[in-house]
């Protein structure tokens, strides 16, 4: 059955994700509560608001936690950080049919799976956000075409696709050389299909929400640990204005 819920932000208007990445099930649908209870009073924009469940909770408590946590935010959109590398058409369905608005795959995963990713979202009514987790920059851009080409392969209109940029954990924090070589490759791919909608994620704070918008304006901003390790209305709104 197709989402009822908006895509995944509003253009124009930047978003926040917020990666729920602890493995614990109860802390993870104690911070999906005080965000749906947020949008839902009208203290959070509900529409620039993503609840992400991310890779090592779905890992730690299986996908049924996808279910639980669309229960405890139900009007909120959900994104399931599947990370699928793999048997793309059977993933996402387990991720969509959980409850999930969108669900991730790798750049780096082969084209099929990406298209199978793809081809599962267009039947289901959903979205994809592609990671581009482990891929350098010189090597984005050429992925980035094959990206669009895909989604436009699989009938998967450009406003239900989202590309995120990713450092990892393991990786360390961007530098600014890092976020001005990103600036040239995201404004080639906004002049070819300017409804992508670009995501960044890896360590996030305040401060590295401000260098980013020195070279460009993402529209999805993804924040996990500044957030969850403290959830508040407020520290979601430092990423909305």
């Amino acid at each position: 059955m197709p989402s009822c819920r908006p895509a995944l932000n509003v253009v124009g208007k930047a978003a926040v994700q917020i990666a729920v990445d602890v493995v614990d099930e109860k802390e993870a649908l104690r911070i999906a509560g005080i965000i749906g209870s947020a949008c839902q009073s009208g203290e959070l924009p509900m529409d620039r608001v993503i609840l992400e469940a991310g890779t090592p909770l779905i890992k730690a408590c299986g996908v049924g936690i996808i279910s639980k946590m669309r229960l405890a935010a139900p009007q909120v959109k959900l994104l399931a950080d599947m990370k699928t590398a793999d048997v793309g058409r059977l993933e996402a369905s387990l991720a969509y049919t959980s409850g999930a608005d969108a669900t991730t795959v790798l750049a780096l995963a082969p084209r099929s799976t990406i298209r199978a990713v793809m081809e599962t979202a267009v039947e289901m009514g959903r979205e994809v956000s592609v990671d581009f987790l482990g891929v350098s920059l010189e090597r984005a851009e050429p992925l980035l075409g094959e990206v669009v080409s895909t989604a436009s392969e699989a009938g998967l209109p450009a406003e239900r696709l989202i590309v995120s940029f990713h450092r990892g954990v393991d990786e360390g924090a961007a530098s600014t050389e890092y976020f001005e070589k990103l600036a040239s490759i995201v404004s080639k791919l906004r002049e070819r299909e300017p409804r992508v909608r670009v995501a960044i994620a890896g360590g996030l704070t305040p401060d590295s929400k401000r260098a980013v918008e020195v070279f460009f304006k993402p529209d999805i901003y993804v924040v996990g640990r500044y957030i969850t390790a403290a959830p508040s209305v407020s520290r979601i709104l430092e990423f909305l204005t």
